[in-house]
């Protein structure tokens, strides 16, 4: 069997990309299988990228937004704003954000 990969470059958008999908396509089956929300992913997501925003990583920070929104806008269409808002608000079943796993102490 040939090998034939003339001209198939490995490059790290390529392999970005391709991780991309296959973590959005895992989102799909566990927001079916009722395990997440997609406004918990919107929610966890936008957290993210509003921590790479501070960052100074706005390149990181817009692409995580964006998918943020994605998100955001399944099901209920629940916004980005109020999202941004409810940061800091740690009422995780209200707000649909994943949430935090208790301190081990």
């Amino acid at each position: 069997m040939e090998n034939n990969d003339e001209g198939f470059e490995i490059t790290e958008k390529l392999v970005f990309d391709l991780n991309l999908a296959l973590y959005l396509d895992l989102v799909a089956v566990l927001e079916k299988s009722g395990v997440i929300t997609y406004r918990q992913m919107a929610a966890r997501v936008l957290n993210v990228s509003m921590d790479a925003r501070d960052d100074g990583d706005r390149n990181l920070a817009n692409a995580l937004e964006g998918i943020a929104k994605g998100f955001a806008g399944q099901g209920d269409g629940l916004s980005i704003g109020l999202l941004k808002a409810a940061r800091e608000i740690r009422e995780d079943e209200a707000l649909g954000d994943v949430p935090m796993r208790p301190d081990e102490s």
